[in-house]
C-alpha cells in the first residue's frame, strides 16, 4: 500500500470527524437554540411564559457553550437571568401569576446575590430555578465543549492538509477515495444511530450522556425548568440540525470526490492517448529506417 493510499485512508477518516463536528458547531449556535426553543418550549406546565423560556434558554446556552474565565460569574449572570424572569413571571397581573406559590415569592425577597435567591428558589421547587445539580451539569457541558473544541479543530485542519496534499500532488484518485469515503462513513455511522433513535430515542439519549458524564449527574424531574427550557423534542430538533448539516456538508464533500474522480479518468485518458501516440510515432520511426 502506498504512502497515497494511506493518506486517503487517513484523510477519509478524518473528513468523517471534521463533517460530524462542523454539525455540532451549528447546534451551538445561538439563533439555532433561540428557534429550536421557540418552537418546542410551549411553557405549558411551567410557571414561566413561552417567551421566557426562549430567553432564558438562550442565556444557558451561552454559559454552556461559550468559554468562561470565571465559572462562578458566568453562574451568576445566569442567575441574575432567572431571578429576573422569576420576579416578573411572578408579579400581581402576569400570565402565570397563579403558578407561583407564597414560598417562592418569599425565596425572591432575599437580599443576597442572585445565585443565593436562585438556589433559595430552586428549593422550593426545581420549576422555579436551576438547583445546584443543574448549574453543574451545564458547567460540565461547558468543560466538555469548550476542552475538546481546540482538538476537534485540530481534526478539521488535518482534513484539509491531507486534501491540500493530495490535490497538489495530483493523487486525483486517492483524493477521490477521501472526498467519497468520508461521507460514507459519516452516513454509515449516522444510519447505525438514526436507527437506535427510532426504536428508542431516550435510550440513545441515555448513552450518548453516559459516555461523558457521570450517572445521576445529567437526569432532571420532567417538569424542571432545565427541561421546561430543553424538552425532549428540543433535542430530537437538534439531532436533526446536526444531521442535516453533516450530510449537506458531506454530500459537497462527495461531489468534490466526483469532480477528483472525473479528473482520475481524464489524466490516465490522456496517459493513454500519449503513450498510443508515442507507439504510433516508434512505429513510423521504425518503418522509415528499414528503407
Amino acid at each position: 500500500m502506498g504512502s497515497n493510499s494511506i493518506l486517503a485512508g487517513i484523510g477519509a477518516t478524518v473528513l468523517a470527524v471534521t463533517l460530524l463536528v462542523c454539525g455540532f458547531a451549528v447546534c451551538c449556535l445561538p439563533g439555532v437554540t433561540t428557534s429550536l426553543a421557540g418552537t418546542v418550549s410551549t411553557g405549558e406546565t411551567s410557571p414561566y411564559t413561552h417567551d421566557q423560556l426562549v430567553e432564558l434558554a438562550g442565556v444557558t446556552r451561552a454559559f454552556t457553550v461559550d468559554p468562561h474565565r470565571d465559572a462562578e460569574a458566568a453562574a451568576e449572570d445566569v442567575a441574575a437571568a432567572v431571578v429576573d424572569a422569576a420576579r416578573a413571571a411572578s408579579a400581581e397581573g402576569a400570565p402565570k401569576a397563579g403558578e407561583w406559590t407564597q414560598a417562592a415569592r418569599t425565596a425572591l425577597e432575599g437580599d443576597g446575590t442572585a445565585l443565593s435567591t436562585m438556589d433559595a428558589l430552586a428549593k422550593v421547587s426545581d420549576r422555579y430555578a436551576l438547583d445546584a445539580a443543574a448549574v453543574s451539569h451545564l458547567e460540565d457541558c461547558n468543560r466538555l465543549i469548550t476542552g475538546a473544541s481546540s482538538w476537534l479543530g485540530m481534526i478539521g485542519v488535518a482534513a484539509l492538509i491531507v486534501a491540500v496534499l493530495l490535490g497538489v500532488r495530483r493523487q486525483w484518485a486517492a483524493l477521490a477515495f477521501m472526498l467519497r469515503m468520508g461521507p460514507a462513513f459519516l452516513v454509515a455511522l449516522l444510519a447505525v444511530l438514526g436507527i437506535w433513535g427510532i426504536v428508542d430515542f431516550n435510550d440513545l439519549f441515555a448513552a450518548f450522556h453516559s459516555l461523558f458524564f457521570v450517572d445521576g449527574t445529567w437526569t432532571f424531574s420532567y417538569d424542571s425548568l432545565l427541561i421546561s427550557m430543553y424538552p425532549l423534542d428540543f433535542w430530537m430538533g437538534m439531532g436533526g440540525v446536526w444531521l442535516a448539516t453533516s450530510v449537506g456538508l458531506g454530500a459537497v464533500c462527495f461531489i468534490g470526490g466526483c469532480v477528483a474522480a472525473w479528473r482520475t479518468q481524464v489524466q490516465h485518458r490522456r496517459l493513454a492517448e500519449e503513450a498510443e501516440a508515442a507507439a504510433r510515432k516508434g512505429k513510423k520511426g521504425k518503418k522509415g529506417g528499414r528503407r
